[in-house]
């Protein structure tokens, strides 16, 4: 299977988008291309902080979707309600 490889700007709002009805912020370190990530509920709670994603965790799509997974999981058993989601289709993929 050959991917497509994910650039800053475009794993950014893949995350930013991923937590809805939530609100995800990130924060972009250019300097070595990672970013951090930060939901807060409704209610202005923080309900999940990633303070470092590195290039590595986001470059590959399929690496990404399992953090993102991961981490609506935990919420999800934490209580907080999230709207379904899934990796949206990445241009160059093939099976």
């Amino acid at each position: 299977m050959t991917s497509a490889v994910l650039d800053l700007d475009e794993a950014r709002r893949i995350c930013e988008m991923a937590f809805l009805p939530c609100h995800a912020v990130t924060r972009a370190d250019h300097t070595d291309g990672s970013f951090s990530l930060s939901v807060t509920s409704a209610a202005g709670d923080e309900v999940l902080s990633i303070l470092h994603i590195a290039r590595s965790q986001y470059a590959d799509p399929a690496h990404l979707a399992g953090l993102l997974e991961a981490a609506r999981l935990e919420l999800s058993k934490d209580g907080v309600k999230l709207s379904a989601w899934s990796m949206p289709a990445q241009p160059g993929i093939t099976d």
